[in-house]
């Protein structure tokens, strides 16, 4: 990839990252506002997630989401995405439809060159999103000893 393609790639991101960020904001503010007070304390919060509908639980890992993103967003690499990523798909996902047309017009533009790869890197590279972990057995062992 040419030092050209490099810059203009760097000056989306740049161009993207602010309004992005606003949308997501915006976004996480709306569902706080609808949603019970989360408390501090992680005991209460229990309490504060079995209390809520299943609506609104969708709502507060949205929220959290949102948060999360934002915080990436600022220097604050969010969990499953790379820490070197400064405006991961997902942020850009979830801030479409919530943007001005110009700025649609430029996050179609960001996901045309993330569709294209840079520097030949596979697409799954290039869009980290959060990591699903289940739950798993550990295999049964037996000690022959015992």
């Amino acid at each position: 990839m040419t030092a050209t393609v490099d810059s203009a790639s760097d000056s989306l991101t740049a161009a993207l990252r602010l309004p992005v960020w606003r949308a997501l904001v915006d976004r996480a503010e709306a569902l706080r506002r609808a949603l019970p007070s989360r408390p501090d304390d992680a005991a209460q919060r229990w309490h504060w997630w079995q209390a809520m509908s299943a609506d609104q639980q969708r709502h507060a890992a949205l929220m959290e989401h949102l948060d999360a993103l934002c915080g990436h967003l600022t220097g604050r690499p969010a969990l499953g995405y790379a820490a070197d990523d400064p405006l991961p798909l997902a942020a850009v996902e979830e801030a479409d439809g919530f943007t001005s047309e110009p700025v649609a017009e430029l996050i179609a533009a960001y996901r045309a060159r993330r569709r294209n790869g840079a520097e030949g890197q596979p697409l799954e590279v290039l869009q980290p999103g959060p990591i699903s972990v289940r739950a798993q057995k550990a295999p049964v062992t037996r000690n022959p000893s015992a």
